[in-house]
């Protein structure tokens, strides 16, 4: 059986469709937007995608934010524009954008942008969607190194749409930022974020499992590090919207050698880094504390803000 899903009420037809028997051939269903107040569209949009994530309040929340970039504005300017939305073009953009939404496809990547410590970031499949975890391992670097920015060289392994390294060269603007990753795509996107923000940062295509980079030896190293670190045995358990879009290099990695990536930057910058800042699977936290010791420093892990183990800290035992 094949099917295509047009339309608000896809999520509707699909759980439908579930109990039919499997030789049975459906029509297409087209569900054309027209045109609505803003609470009208919220409720209608909401509903539609509440039911898909099984989560009210989130399908309202990604209605809320389809509306509010279609119509450049934010969740307070959306509730202040009155009347109807009647014009023939955006009705067909939220229309397509709804779409692509009940596909179970991530809003971020339907409107190509998202945000990460107040900068706007494009993103699109190539590259993962950057999380609030990983905004907080960055407040963390600059908490630790503000102030002796203008001595440092911060390299971000696995950059994918730059957020890291656009942030932390936003915030410590003395220091010296460079991102890495193996995919080409990825280091298109982050040139471009950083062109939009006008933010000096390097490029560097390389697969670090393969390759080693020398650091500036004028300059104190601090690595940083969203690595792949999602177990090929979790797939199944994560939500379709991130199994089914997001790229696969960017999260798994074989349960059989979990910590591949964290050793390897380990090994390449042993002797150079100062600090390494990693966000990590919470399931890997004691192997990564005995791992920094092989390494030469001590560990330090700090918890998110739904209390995981999700930030580690690598420290040359020699430094304070």
């Amino acid at each position: 059986m094949h099917v295509v899903f047009i339309g608000i009420h896809a999520a509707k037809v699909r759980k439908c469709l579930q109990a039919m028997p499997g030789d049975c051939v459906f029509l297409i269903i087209f569900v054309f937007m027209k045109p609505a107040t803003i609470r009208e569209f919220i409720a209608k949009i909401g509903s539609s995608l509440g039911e898909l994530y099984s989560d009210a309040a989130e399908g309202k929340s990604v209605a809320e934010y389809l509306l509010a970039s279609l119509l450049h504005t934010d969740r307070a300017g959306l509730y202040s524009i009155g009347g109807k939305i009647d014009d023939p073009q955006m009705l067909q953009s939220i229309q397509s954008a709804v779409n692509r939404l009940m596909e179970n496809e991530p809003v971020q990547y339907v409107i190509g942008k998202t945000w990460f410590g107040g900068l706007e970031i494009k993103v699109a499949p190539d590259v993962l969607i950057p999380r609030p975890e990983t905004e907080e391992l960055a407040e963390w670097v600059i908490s630790m190194h503000e102030k002796e920015q203008d001595q440092l060289e911060i390299i971000d392994v696995g950059t994918g749409s730059g957020c890291l390294a656009l942030l932390l060269k936003s915030r410590l603007p003395g220091a010296k930022v460079s991102g890495i990753d193996i995919s080409d795509a990825a280091l298109q996107l982050a040139s471009e974020n950083a062109v939009f923000h006008g933010l000096e940062i390097s490029w560097l295509k390389l697969d670090i499992l393969e390759a080693v980079y020398c650091p500036d030896a004028g300059k104190k190293l601090i690595v940083v590090s969203n690595p792949p670190y999602v177990l090929d045995s979790e797939r199944e358990t994560m939500a379709e919207r991130v199994r089914l879009y997001e790229p696969e290099i960017a999260l798994f990695v074989p349960d059989s050698d979990p910590l591949r990536f964290y050793r390897r930057i380990a090994e390449i910058f042993q002797h150079d880094a100062a600090a390494m800042y990693f966000e990590i699977n919470p399931m890997m936290d004691l192997q990564l504390c005995e791992m920094s010791k092989q390494f030469g420093f001590y560990s330090e892990i700090r918890n998110d803000f739904f209390g995981r183990n999700r930030m580690l800290r690598f420290i040359r035992l020699s430094v304070s």
